[in-house]
């Protein structure tokens, strides 16, 4: 790969066809650190051509455990570049030093799970009596597009694309300009792996121009989208234009958290609530950023929260000493700031951070982890994403007032609930309208599993064996004699 970034399509890097680029900044000082090609219409058009002649070619004639020893090369390649891939999230992404290798390995992690599952996808046969035969193939889908976030840019391409290569279809992505660099840069595992020539094409752009003709292309088989649900929307559009399924969205989410444990039981739920502040500068669509606390636990809860808050060391992304890095972006950063001061000007109770943190650099995109406590629901910070270190922390006289709550809301992605009560951890299983619940701990997002929304959240689920299977489509068979 060069050493200036380019855009990788039909086996080959290359800039955009019409020669401009877009600016990639660094978080931790505002500045402009590299560019990237500016796809267009174009290259997305040129990389659907590449990757619709390749379903024809040598990756046709493939066995399912050719496929799954290439992507296992590629998980190693991955895991050989994480040094290098690492540098470009802190430097791109504002990922803490000590942070960063943590996606690296989720990323190969994902792809080294779709290569173990490659030749273990089954089709079936049907009984329909003695001289017929009848069996169901599952088959590639095609063409499948892929629209790429930039919070988690390298865990949620191979969370995606691995499947899709293990099954047996051809990739075109689009991964967001901010972290476009990294992107590209893991390409080069897949490469080296031998993927053959057309298969894996990746278009660096901004959305309304890459990712809009990357949605609405006639030629495409399948969509797979992470963004905000208002970008969600213009995807299905584009993609009912032509009819194109699409595998999954995964948009907004408001998750909650739900607290009933003693006040001298409150290690887990606060311990989680810190990490959900730092992780990622809160940049997490699975973030718990409202939490029911029962009353006889809130003051306790509040008082805990808002010292472990304090305590969080924030700082440039390429300090190892550095806890919590900035925001992702000039835009980001303005809309948390703005989003506290909604808080303040609804009459939350401002119990730590709210601010820019003393001595943080000059033109860095930093905000302090932040915590609102006697929040209402009606509250803006209770009821929008902010996609920030922002927690709104809430009172309630009961379990049944917490699960009410935690269901009023558009969005329906994650929950979690820290109860000893087992009979309460039923009841919440039974009643909370999310697609993903922990109890009792926080460290189940797995590779194993699946993970997706429901409502304005999206729908379609990633992870886990299921997954790979919405990356085919069945053949019914009927034969007689």
């Amino acid at each position: 790969m060069a050493d200036t970034i380019e855009m990788y399509i039909d086996g080959r890097w290359h800039g955009a066809e019409s020669g401009a680029r877009l600016p990639v900044f660094n978080p931790s000082t505002g500045e402009q650190c590299d560019t990237v090609p500016a796809g267009g219409a174009a290259d997305i058009d040129r990389a659907v051509v590449a990757a619709r002649r390749a379903l024809s070619g040598e990756w046709a004639g493939l066995k399912p455990a050719d496929r799954a020893r290439m992507l296992s090369a590629a998980a190693a390649g991955i895991r050989a570049r994480s040094e290098d891939l690492a540098a470009l999230l802190v430097e791109e992404n504002g990922k803490p030093v000590a942070h960063a290798p943590a996606e690296v390995e989720s990323a190969a992690r994902y792809t080294e799970y779709y290569a173990g599952l490659a030749d273990k996808i089954a089709g079936s046969a049907l009984d329909l009596g003695a001289e017929i035969v009848d069996f169901v193939r599952r088959e590639p889908l095609g063409v499948t597009a892929h629209i790429i976030p930039w919070n988690y840019p390298l865990d949620v391409f191979c969370r995606s694309v691995a499947p899709a290569l293990a099954a047996g279809n051809s990739c075109v992505v689009k991964p967001s300009p901010e972290t476009a660099r990294a992107t590209l840069a893991m390409v080069a595992a897949f490469e080296a792996a031998g993927i053959p020539v057309g298969v894996l094409n990746v278009v660096s752009g901004d959305g309304p121009t890459a990712g809009a003709a990357l949605s609405a292309h006639p030629d495409i088989d399948g969509i797979v989208f992470t963004g905000s649900a208002e970008t969600g929307k213009a995807v299905l559009r584009a993609a009912a234009e032509n009819i194109t399924p699409v595998i999954s969205l995964e948009l907004g989410s408001k998750c909650p958290s739900i607290v009933f444990r003693g006040p001298d039981d409150l290690d887990g739920p606060v311990g989680e609530a810190v990490g959900n502040l730092l992780w990622n500068c809160g940049q997490s669509c699975g973030q718990r950023s409202r939490v029911y606390v029962g009353r006889d636990s809130y003051d306790r809860y509040v008082q805990r929260l808002a010292e472990g808050a304090a305590g969080i060391r924030v700082g440039r992304a390429d300090d190892p000493g550095t806890v919590m890095g900035p925001l992702a972006s000039a835009a980001q950063h303005e809309k948390v700031l703005s989003m506290i001061e909604s808080g303040r000007k609804e009459g939350a109770r401002l119990v730590a951070g709210g601010g820019r943190p003393g001595g943080a650099p000059e033109g860095g995109y930093f905000v302090e982890p932040t915590v609102f406590a006697d929040c209402r629901q009606e509250m803006e910070i209770v009821r929008e994403e902010i996609f920030g270190p922002v927690l709104a922390v809430l009172p309630v006289d009961d379990f049944e007032e917490a699960l009410a709550l935690a269901n009023d809301s558009p969005y329906s992605l994650s929950a979690a609930v820290w109860t000893r009560d087992l009979a309460l951890a039923h009841r919440a299983i039974r009643a909370l309208d999310v697609g993903h619940l922990t109890i009792n701990g926080s460290d189940a997002f797995g590779f194993e599993v699946p993970f997706g929304g429901n409502r304005k959240s999206g729908f379609g689920r990633e992870g886990g064996p299921a997954a790979i299977l919405q990356y085919t489509k069945e053949k019914n068979v009927w034969m007689r004699g």
